[in-house]
């Protein structure tokens, strides 16, 4: 997929919602595509999946263009929207049919594509239950599986464990991940960062409808987030080891919890060879967390993440 000097403008709008957004995605990857509220998310996913008629620039999915091959896209791309999209009184098998139906699947198709749905979201145990019974993690793996009906070469996924039980976020994490290693691309956005860090190889970070970063995941986070360990202490400081501490880039939230820099190389040996010279007595440390948050928000606020 190629994305290339994309601007969009909503009617009546005072700014354009989208201006110069250009990346690309790589066949068969996970693609992160992360930004606050507002950012243009959601109007970029409206175009890209031809919701949206593109206004200026050219994207282009399994080198067919939308402005061209509308229809083709379509029929290789797949989108779980954030709205949950089935009826909520029909039950489980009900709306894959219907789907089913609506996706002109033949009916050997049908049963191929429903059944390998049905195992991927595990949806064996809910099959005769309205949907409206459903707990929101169920809801949310009917949502999956209805948009792997057509065994789409290009899946689109909005948000898609937003408010859901641990259980139910796994089984979507995991078919995610069973996806991405078939070869589906997949185009993700969440604000679930520890999810995005652990499934996505390329990502970018937008605001206010422009590209702000973009690039593998690891190079993101070797740009924005240094690496460093959090350490909450059992016990005050002396003046001295405090002094210590901060003459080597220690920041502290309040006397007993502290972040301290680290070298990726030599990871936290040091920042814990720093903590004894201190006379620091360590009750828990943390090393390399939330790093894709840190480099987030550094992108977005440059600083903010120090």
């Amino acid at each position: 997929m190629t994305v290339t000097d994309v601007g969009f403008r909503h009617r009546r709008a005072d700014r354009e919602a989208l201006s110069g957004v250009s990346f690309t995605v790589q066949k068969g990857s996970c693609f992160g595509l992360l930004g606050p509220n507002g950012a243009g998310k959601s109007t970029l996913f409206s175009l890209l999946t031809g919701i949206l008629p593109l206004q200026a620039g050219e994207i282009t999915v399994g080198g067919l263009s939308l402005r061209h091959d509308l229809k083709a896209v379509r029929d290789i791309g797949a989108l779980a929207p954030q709205d949950l999209a089935f009826y909520p009184d029909l039950t489980a098998r009900e709306n894959l049919s219907f789907f089913a139906g609506a996706c002109r699947l033949s009916k050997a198709g049908w049963r191929e594509q429903s059944a390998a749905a049905i195992e991927t979201c595990r949806l064996q145990d809910l099959l005769d239950r309205r949907a409206e019974t459903f707990s929101g993690g169920e809801k949310r793996r009917l949502n999956l599986a209805i948009a792997l009906l057509n065994a789409p070469r290009v899946l689109y996924l909005d948000e898609p464990t937003v408010g859901i039980d641990a259980r139910s976020r796994q089984t979507i994490i995991a078919a995610i991940a069973a996806l991405k290693a078939q070869g589906v691309t997949v185009i993700y956005t969440s604000h679930y960062m520890e999810e995005v860090e652990a499934l996505c190889d390329h990502l970018a970070v937008i605001d206010r409808g422009r590209v702000l970063a973009f690039g593998a995941m690891e190079a993101v986070l070797a740009r924005h987030a240094r690496e460093t360990l959090e350490v909450r202490l059992l016990s005050r400081l002396t003046d001295k080891g405090r002094a210590l501490l901060s003459g080597s880039g220690a920041i502290w939230t309040d006397d007993l919890n502290l972040i301290l820099p680290a070298s990726a190389e030599e990871g936290p040996a040091e920042a814990f060879a720093l903590l004894t010279r201190a006379g620091a007595r360590v009750g828990q440390a943390a090393w390399g967390v939330a790093r894709l948050e840190k480099a987030y928000l550094d992108i977005l606020e440059p600083g903010a993440a120090a």
